[in-house]
């Protein structure tokens, strides 16, 4: 496993998930009556938080893992996914195919976050691997 490219890869996907979050702050007006979408933006902006944190060293990443805080990023942007659909039209079948996507990037998120990877990957992570 090449941890550093995962790291720049978790940078990547971070401030892609926060710039739209951010996009959609800026851009939606009345975001606040709009409970769902709120939600979602929410979620998706600290995903892209979290994924931020696992490419840095700093505190946090002295206390989680990297690939820990890039676990909780996947669970948070899983949980997003089924939050756009809701109340669309053809509501309950996109709703059902974006959780189950959703489902399993939180199943993953949950290996790297508790299980250090050891279901995702063939092998434990190890905090202390470079």
């Amino acid at each position: 496993m090449n941890e550093r490219r995962n790291r720049q890869l978790s940078a990547i996907v971070g401030t892609f998930l926060v710039l739209i979050a951010g996009g959609v702050v800026l851009l939606v007006e009345n975001l606040l009556k709009t409970p769902l979408l709120l939600s979602q933006v929410t979620l998706l902006g600290l995903a892209g938080i979290f994924d931020i944190v696992a490419a840095t060293d700093t505190r946090l990443t002295d206390r989680w893992a990297w690939y820990q805080w890039s676990g909780l990023g996947n669970i948070l942007l899983g949980l997003s996914l089924p939050l756009g659909f809701v109340g669309s039209e053809n509501s309950l079948f996109l709703v059902l195919v974006a959780a189950i996507g959703g489902l399993s990037l939180a199943a993953m998120g949950i290996d790297m976050l508790v299980y250090h990877g050891q279901y995702t990957r063939s092998e434990r992570l190890d905090r202390n691997s470079t």
